[in-house]
């Protein structure tokens, strides 16, 4: 594994390249979830990482700007930033362009989606496919735009940790435990958009339309029906809409449900994603 820097403005965002076993078949970009408010590139676990690697695939994991001290429109800017970066260094291969695939968890995945949506919109080199985990194409839903009954569930925070003023300093990376808060908090009170995005326009300017939702590229999908973060609903309409996708779903289990690599359907689902990448990306 090579590490790398490059910036935002002076904010360092750093992104992990692991080569593949042998000649690469496809580079995977990968972004972490973390409701756009915590997280790292470094929460895949390494099993999986060697799994794609071992199947012949180069991975790369970017980490980009968090909110609340980055807007909405930002964080997504700086995700075309490592976009441009990943095709200049880890998208070519001799004598011809090798094919790319955007792959996102949770927060990740919605990232992977709008990114696709403004390639093939704005004459960038779209991937050949998506790997999108219990991930959404807007921040538009009832269940984000009210208080969620699973979180209002929970303990309510001391309103001395509610989130306050964000700080001026943006961040690239911050772990769950410093900021899980955050997000719980958002989600109890309903206002998880209006935290990333305080201007209104800015959620309806970085979601996916419906209607255009048929010029992405084949995404591999996969969700719980039980999931209390993200409704299995997204899942289920992007599999529909999405030319050539496939969803495998799991019943009743958490939202990261592959957050634990010993458990059967987490083996299960990686094993399934990497069969169908290897089926698209035969010469």
């Amino acid at each position: 594994m090579t590490t790398h820097t490059i910036f935002w403005e002076e904010t360092p965002i750093h992104i992990d390249v692991h080569p593949a076993a042998g000649p690469a078949k496809a580079a995977i970009l990968y972004f972490h979830g973390g409701g756009l408010l915590y997280g790292t590139r470094r929460d895949l676990p390494p099993d999986y990482i060697r799994a794609i690697t071992g199947r012949g695939f180069c991975l790369v994991c970017a980490d980009y700007l968090l909110a609340p001290e980055s807007t909405l429109g930002d964080i997504h800017r700086s995700v075309d930033r490592v976009l441009e970066w990943f095709l200049a260094r880890c998208g070519e291969r001799p004598g011809a362009a090798l094919p790319y695939v955007l792959f996102g968890r949770s927060a990740g995945g919605y990232l992977a989606l709008t990114l696709a949506h403004r390639a093939c919109t704005n004459g960038i080199r779209p991937p050949s496919a998506l790997w999108c985990f219990y991930g959404y194409h807007t921040l538009l839903h009832p269940l984000f735009l009210h208080p969620s009954p699973y979180y209002c569930r929970l303990p309510r925070l001391p309103e001395n940790l509610r989130p306050g003023p964000s700080a001026r300093t943006p961040l690239s990376q911050a772990p769950i435990e410093s900021r899980f808060y955050l997000y719980a908090s958002a989600r109890q009170e309903g206002s998880w958009p209006r935290l990333l995005a305080p201007d209104p326009r800015e959620l309806e300017e970085c979601s996916v339309p419906e209607c255009t939702l048929e010029q992405l590229p084949p995404a591999f999908l996969t969700a719980s029906t039980g999931d209390n973060d993200v409704p299995f609903s997204f899942s289920r309409l992007l599999s529909r809409q999405i030319p050539g996708s496939c969803l495998l779903p799991v019943f009743g289990l958490e939202h990261d449900y592959d957050r634990d690599p010993a458990r059967p359907e987490s083996c299960a689902l990686y094993e399934a994603a990497l069969d169908w990448l290897e089926s698209r990306c035969r010469p």
